[in-house]
């Protein structure tokens, strides 16, 4: 739901604003590559990726029961990405990408240098994203971001009081999302500037799926720009029953089949790095449970080694699913 129409077209003229002959060529390198292959049944990989994932931090200080960061499932050799290897990838992806998501698993304010590393993207032309769990949005931090050049920030703020906020986000503090979303929202007014662009994002479950018309007032009066309603992932059993929304429309898994569309756009478009600098599988692939780089074999491209082609003929077959893909609403 959009709340706030200036900034929200503001902010996709900000978004395709940074194509280029050359993005606009490897999008349809991608498109082209990616439907021969469901077609013929073979993998074809023309063009570089036009998204690119950053997981600037692997650590949390939420313990969220079904985030595989809550969890302490993760597995990386470095907690906190360095901005070299950021540049890096931007100097191997950055030309055809546009696209950049400076998140994946844990908290990216955890990180001492974003301000850094949202600028070394920023420079290089890229759209940034980061989400957030709300909880570091001083005026300090809020002005930093302003000034990096960040387009988009996502805040998730699942429920509209704290009672129902604190069923799922354990160790968080409802009053301190909400007051550093106003303070965002301000910050952006005094420095006379549409971005980043402002989104809430609910996780809907069973104890706020009830409540969303109270959500939708809550986040309209924080001065926010748009508010997303998203479905979880769960992994355990207990979340299940716990957390599952009891209607099908926000539930992945109910009433709902596994889809038998070849193949998987994602493994055509977004390369994901993550802390350590290694790039896997997907944005499904959290643990990760699936090395695509072949360690030393074509080290320099691990986007198009044989291991990752490899997953991507197991799709366009679609036989033997992981259960990433099995967790996937896509």
């Amino acid at each position: 739901m959009i709340f706030r129409y200036r900034p929200f077209f503001s902010d996709r003229i900000r978004l395709l604003s940074r194509l280029s002959l050359k993005r606009v060529v490897n999008y349809l390198k991608i498109i082209t590559s990616y439907n021969l292959s469901r077609l013929m049944s073979t993998v074809l990989v023309w063009g570089g990726p036009f998204a690119l994932h950053f997981e600037t931090s692997a650590i949390c200080n939420l313990r969220c029961p079904e985030c595989i960061a809550g969890q302490g499932k993760l597995k990386r050799t470095q907690k906190l990405t360095d901005p070299e290897m950021v540049k890096e990838k931007l100097i191997e992806h950055g030309k055809p990408a546009f696209y950049s998501n400076l998140y994946f698993q844990g908290e990216p304010f955890l990180h001492p240098k974003l301000a850094s590393i949202i600028a070394l993207v920023h420079t290089h032309g890229l759209y940034t994203v980061i989400s957030t769990n709300g909880h570091f949005l001083s005026r300090q931090n809020c002005r930093m971001l302003i000034e990096s050049g960040l387009d988009r920030l996502i805040v998730s703020l699942d429920g509209p009081d704290s009672e129902s906020y604190s069923q799922y986000r354990v160790n968080g503090d409802f009053e301190k999302v909400v007051a550093g979303i106003k303070c965002l929202v301000e910050t952006r007014e005094k420095m006379n500037t549409r971005h980043p662009l402002v989104v809430v994002q609910q996780l809907v479950n069973k104890t706020n799926e009830n409540r969303l018309k109270e959500t939708f007032a809550l986040v309209k009066s924080t001065g926010a720009d748009v508010l997303e309603l998203k479905s979880m992932q769960i992994y355990t059993e207990e979340g299940r029953h716990t957390l599952a929304p009891a209607g099908e429309k926000f539930n992945r898994y109910k009433g709902k089949k596994q889809a038998n569309e070849k193949g998987c756009f994602r493994l055509w478009s977004n390369a994901v790095f993550s802390s350590d600098g290694q790039m896997i599988l997907c944005c499904y692939d959290k643990i990760p449970g699936y090395n695509t780089d072949g360690g030393t074999e074509n080290k320099s491209n691990a986007w198009k080694s044989a291991r990752m082609n490899a997953f991507r003929r197991r799709l366009l077959i679609g036989e033997n699913l992981p259960e990433i893909c099995q967790n996937c609403n896509r």
